[in-house]
């Protein structure tokens, strides 16, 4: 056991180059975002912003989908997870148009959610606002707080 020496994984890098790594992982994290690869297919897909608010009665997500229709969008529920896929960008190039900058991105998207048992599923309501899609559940009636009232002793 004296023999073993302990593996250190800075020793892997080579002396000569110690930065050459990190900005490997630098520039791969770049070049993918916002993007990640879809787990079925080689092609990315948008990550839109996403927010998750709760009060006492129910589960809200917002997520920012700019352009888009209420058509372009599907929701599913299953087994409390909440996918949340489509389409987005500009999809209309005309011929002879030449980019000279081009910052927005096209493509499919996809949030997959799991959601706690406390919200119940069969009541998701969906709508548009200005571009924002909000999904609500509401919450069970066991899950939502209960006021306790205080008895006063008669002593």
């Amino acid at each position: 056991m004296r023999n073993m020496i302990r593996w250190n994984p800075r020793n892997e890098v080579e002396v000569s180059e110690p930065f050459d790594t990190l900005e490997q992982m630098v520039d791969d994290m770049w070049r993918s975002w916002p993007f990640r690869a879809s787990r079925t297919s080689s092609t990315p897909l948008l990550r839109p912003a996403l927010d998750v608010v709760e009060n006492d009665k129910e589960l809200i997500f917002r997520l920012d989908l700019p352009g888009l229709k209420p058509e372009d969008v599907n929701i599913t529920v299953d087994d409390h997870t909440l996918l949340i896929s489509g389409h987005m960008g500009d999809t209309v190039e005309r011929e002879g148009d030449r980019y000279h900058y081009r910052e927005r991105r096209t493509g499919s998207f996809e949030r997959s959610i799991r959601l706690p048992n406390t919200v119940d599923t069969d009541k998701v309501d969906a709508s548009f606002e200005n571009g924002v899609l909000n999904i609500t559940l509401p919450k069970l009636p066991q899950a939502q707080p209960k006021q306790i009232s205080i008895k006063a002793s008669g002593k």
